[in-house]
């Protein structure tokens, strides 16, 4: 039979203690998390998102649910001198139940990636499903800007801060969406540096000029990141103390 990938010869479960079949199945478990955590890392939670906006979290979701139900459960259910018919059928149970655990832990994951990364005032704010349904983005609308990877969008606002509060108070107290939830408000980022850090607002840059230190907000996360205007991406995020 298969289990996760790896071929598990029944002929051979004579000769395959217990404990020999729980590291077998670790094994096999730790190639599929591997290939998970490539996911999450590169696409999902790119650089600093990971840490800022839920990453670590979702994938301990992943890890728990790959790395520790199904090798736990070969370890309770496993009897070498079990019949070859149970022991194929307790290990096919144990797989599709740790396929649909993990399934359900993708999709968890999935629905908490952030999708959008937007830049109002001073702050990049990060913006997953959730936060768009509660500001009654339409699902089409949701469609719409979701992608692979998180997308980079800016609010124009006035460039006085006295001015940005200003609004920013008058519209909290008519009950409007938050700038940053409003998707008719999305502007792409300028492709010219000098624009962006306009943009950005903010002179703090590494040394090798490339990075400028933005205050960052999420539902998981609040901290500042290095944004970096050469990659489009952020790293070295830092919470708030």
């Amino acid at each position: 039979m298969q289990l996760f990938g790896v071929s598990v010869e029944m002929g051979m479960t004579k000769s395959v203690s217990r404990w020999g079949a729980v590291v077998i199945h670790l094994l096999a478990s730790l190639l599929v998390f591997a290939v998970l955590a490539m996911l999450v890392l590169s696409w999902l939670f790119p650089g600093g998102l990971f840490l800022a906006a839920g990453g670590w979290e979702g994938l301990r979701i992943i890890a728990v649910v790959d790395l520790v139900l199904g090798p736990c459960l070969t370890l309770i259910v496993f009897n070498p001198c079990k019949p070859r018919a149970e022991l194929v059928r307790d290990l096919s149970v144990i797989g599709l139940l740790q396929v649909l655990a993990l399934v359900g832990g993708c999709y968890v994951v999935s629905q908490a990636r952030p999708l959008v990364v937007v830049h109002v005032f001073d702050t990049l704010y990060v913006l997953n499903r959730e936060d768009y349904r509660q500001a009654g983005l339409g699902s089409q609308a949701l469609e719409d800007i979701a992608g692979w990877a998180p997308k980079f969008f800016y609010v124009e606002v006035p460039a006085s801060k006295a001015d940005f509060l200003a609004q920013h108070t008058r519209a909290l107290l008519n009950g409007e969406t938050p700038l940053q939830q409003r998707v008719e408000l999305y502007r792409e980022l300028p492709s010219d540096s000098q624009a962006l850090m306009k943009v950005l607002r903010t002179r703090d840059q590494a040394e090798n000029g490339s990075c400028l230190r933005v205050d960052l907000e999420s539902s998981y996360q609040t901290g500042s990141v290095c944004f970096d205007l050469e990659a489009r991406k952020v790293t070295d995020f830092i919470p708030a103390t």
